[in-house]
């Protein structure tokens, strides 16, 4: 994330959109989820991610940080919601209506700096 972050500022560009994962909060996750599956299948992605986020969250890019649920490999299903803590989405998205979401936050500001979790 340095060396993207760098480039970036480097060549003028001030939109990022990043996708990260909606387990970085275990909180909001099930509790097989949270206690078996992220700490150890996903402990060093997970670490990675928290380390490049912190990056990121120090740069001065106005970036948009996307924490998806679990990814479908199903068609779109449309009527995406998106929230700041994660509270009242399910935990799950399409991998197509994550893509739109994505692409959809190149040009609106509604997340600007701030981490958001999506889902339906």
């Amino acid at each position: 994330m340095r060396h993207l972050v760098d480039a970036m500022k480097t060549q003028s560009v001030r939109r990022l959109v990043n996708l990260s994962s909606w387990a970085l909060r275990p909180a909001r996750l099930d509790f097989v989820t949270r206690t078996i599956v992220t700490p150890l299948l996903a402990r060093h992605v997970m670490a990675d991610k928290e380390r490049g986020e912190a990056i990121l969250f120090a740069s001065d890019l106005d970036y948009v940080n996307i924490r998806p649920g679990r990814l479908l490999n199903s068609n779109a299903r449309g009527n995406v919601k998106a929230s700041v803590d994660g509270s009242g989405l399910k935990q799950t998205i399409t991998r197509e209506d994550l893509a739109a979401f994505m692409i959809g936050q190149l040009s609106d500001n509604a997340w600007v700096r701030r981490s958001v979790f999506v889902g339906y």
